[in-house]
């Protein structure tokens, strides 16, 4: 058997330029003779460096072979059918387990993933639909595998969205000023345009304010109020309202029990009067009449121009000119006149 003889370097063309000294060192050193001397330099560090070369590249291929990651993937709807509406879109994450190499995996940003639903081809109605990593906007890296999501499946209620027009109500919270009470309340427009799940929109028979305060009010006031929320996926258009309250006071009734009724225009010790008192019942604003009170002699009975003897005489009460008798009991008392004492 021939031993195997480096071959001898090819002659320098003449006039060609010298080689780098380095080229020079390499070639050198990748010919037979040159690797034997290299390898016997340093042998232990170089068995070393190519062990530990090895174990690097065997552990960094079993670490990313077996790595797995979970992210929480929001879910978004892509596309829906115009004129519908998913009433129950899904409120929670979608939890998706990821694996492949772990440099692939520590580089995915997961607030950058979604879910993205196309449901174009749906109705109304109610739908499952089964998930799959084919949604994950944007695409995963082509090593990453979507190993499960949970949940695998959703359930959505697809309805048809309806708009139709309904009236407003003011309401009114707390107690105007006393005596006083709300006469009239305007509201401005009185109808607003509802858009919304058909199931909510048709149940509709008013939209309300948000509460209007009316502590301390007795004049006309105007007030901009928002619309009170109607539900779900409901919008409203306008959805604030002028309201205008006028006020008007509150009328009261109050009795008052045994007014001493006073003689007028009677001689002193001729005179008797049965009975000399009266029950009297007014009415007039509340605000008057809360604290009102009757004056001495405001219910008398005139015994002018009587003679001598028995008489029926009417009682009479004096009030303010807002307030109003409305029952006396009795209306009238018996005065005896008497002839003693000379004329």
């Amino acid at each position: 058997m021939k031993l195997l003889r480096p071959r001898p370097a090819p002659p320098l063309t003449p006039g060609a330029p010298d080689p780098p000294e380095g080229w020079r060192r390499l070639m050198r050193r990748l010919r037979p003779v040159g690797l034997r001397e290299s390898l016997r330099t340093n042998p232990g560090v170089k068995a070393i460096s190519l062990l530990l070369a090895f174990f690097l590249w065997f552990s960094i291929n079993v670490t990313e072979r077996d790595a797995e990651r979970v992210v929480e993937l929001p879910v978004t709807i892509r596309r829906l059918s115009g004129g519908l509406l998913v009433v129950n879109p899904p409120t929670k994450p979608i939890s998706m387990t990821l694996r492949g190499p772990r440099t692939i995996l520590d580089g995915v940003d997961e607030h950058k993933l979604r879910l993205g639903l196309d449901l174009t081809a749906l109705g109304p109605g109610d739908v499952r639909l089964d998930l799959n990593g084919d949604m994950v906007k944007p695409e995963l890296p082509r090593r990453l595998k979507v190993v499960r999501l949970e949940p695998a499946r959703l359930k959505l209620k697809v309805e048809r969205l309806a708009r139709r027009t309904v009236p407003v109500r003011a309401d009114l919270a707390g107690m105007p000023t006393f005596g006083y009470t709300v006469a009239e309340s305007h509201v401005d427009p009185d109808h607003v345009e509802v858009t919304g799940p058909a199931s909510k929109v048709d149940e509709l028979t008013e939209i309300t304010t948000e509460p209007i305060d009316l502590r301390g009010l007795h004049e006309t006031t105007q007030r901009s109020a928002l619309l009170s929320w109607a539900g779900d996926f409901i919008t409203l258009l306008p959805d604030r309202v002028t309201v205008t309250l006028s006020f008007e006071e509150v009328t009261a009734t109050r009795e008052f029990k045994h007014v001493v009724v006073s003689l007028r225009n009677a001689d002193p010790g001729r005179t008797e009067i049965n009975p000399a008192w009266v029950d009297v019942t007014l009415r007039g604003p509340q605000v008057l009449l809360h604290n009102f009170k009757l004056a001495d002699g405001a219910a008398w009975v005139d015994v002018a121009g009587l003679g001598p003897g028995p008489h029926q005489v009417a009682i009479h009460v004096d009030v303010p000119s807002r307030i109003e008798v409305v029952q006396r009991q009795p209306s009238a008392s018996r005065v005896v006149i008497s002839g003693r004492g000379g004329k």
